[in-house]
């Protein structure tokens, strides 16, 4: 019986750690990091201390997903998301560094067999921000539609089923 009962109570301390080791983890999430312009002419500037926040969240765990320029296929990328699936940075092969990006919004459409999720991103490039991303998933299909800053030129990307989806490791 006492054995019974020791064994209850560790389990149970067991299962309420976790329960609080996950807690804090849902506490910082870069949909809820705000951030406040300090004038109209550097509404496109973002704070240095945001990014490092957003790079630093949920990093131990990441995905990465692959994917081919619609119209130019040696044109590859590769996003990786955090354990909350959110995008945290992108990197375009050839480029030497990964470029950051930060949650903007996302919608939910329902239909069909697959529900439709489309989140919206900005890219982060020096501290400002440089382009936006269109993500949408629709079953095991993942899109990405990149409207470049400067121009607004339009780049379509979609997931490379010849790699591993939504491995730990990135494809390049």
């Amino acid at each position: 019986m006492k054995k019974g009962l020791i064994l209850f109570f560790l389990i149970l301390s067991i299962v309420s750690c976790g329960q609080k080791s996950n807690k804090k983890q849902k506490e910082i999430n870069p949909d809820t990091l705000q951030h406040n312009s300090e004038s109209k002419n550097d509404a496109n500037k973002i704070d240095k201390k945001v990014i490092n926040e957003i790079e630093d969240t949920n990093s131990s765990i990441s995905n990465y997903i692959c994917y081919t320029n619609d119209n130019n296929k040696s044109q590859k990328i590769w996003i990786r998301f955090n354990n909350s699936n959110k995008a945290m940075e992108i990197k375009y092969h050839g480029q030497s560094e990964s470029i950051p990006l930060k949650f903007v919004r996302n919608e939910y459409i329902e239909g069909g067999t697959q529900p439709t999720i489309i989140d919206y991103y900005d890219e982060i490039y020096h501290g400002e921000i440089n382009g936006h991303y269109k993500l949408t998933k629709s079953g095991n299909w993942y899109y990405v539609l990149y409207i470049r800053g400067k121009d607004n030129k339009e780049f379509n990307f979609t997931v490379d089923h010849t790699t591993n989806i939504l491995s730990s490791t990135s494809c390049f």
